[in-house]
């Protein structure tokens, strides 16, 4: 091999290093809209491409039924109280004429909130993919102002 053609061959070595080592071009975050909600979870995207549940990673708070515990620590600034539930006095709690409270103190409190609502057929959703779109998450429902 003359001088020229190692030259050429190693040009050519540094071209290929250059183009191997160039970055996909990332897609970035997009908005979807819900074509199927949770559990058979579909998103179909802006661009028409439609993402099925099993490339889709969610958040569990997105799911109904999700449960988490709780502790509340704060100040007491008002409190009302109106039986909604029936027309009786309950018997723990017997009829009192006064409607509304209002006072100063602390209250503490804890338990267990469970979600009863989960993304709906139409919800607008904000979805990243991965770098090679292997998975997408969907990050959050979201409005438009």
């Amino acid at each position: 091999m003359n001088k020229d053609q190692e030259y050429n061959k190693s040009v050519g070595t540094l071209a290929k290093l250059f183009k191997d080592r160039d970055n996909p071009v990332w897609l970035g975050a997009v908005t979807g809209e819900v074509i199927k909600a949770p559990p058979e979870l579909e998103v179909k995207l802006q661009s028409g491409v439609i993402i099925k549940k099993h490339k889709i990673m969610i958040s569990i708070e997105k799911l109904e039924g999700y449960q988490r515990t709780y502790s509340l620590e704060g100040n007491i600034t008002e409190y009302a109280f109106d039986n909604t539930t029936s027309s009786e006095p309950v018997p723990q709690h017997p009829s009192h004429p006064i409607k509304k409270l209002a006072g100063k103190g602390t209250y503490k409190a804890e338990g267990t909130i469970k979600w009863t609502d989960t993304l709906k057929v139409g919800d607008t959703v904000l979805m990243l993919p991965t770098n090679k779109e292997e998975y997408f998450y969907l990050i959050d429902r979201v409005v438009r102002l």
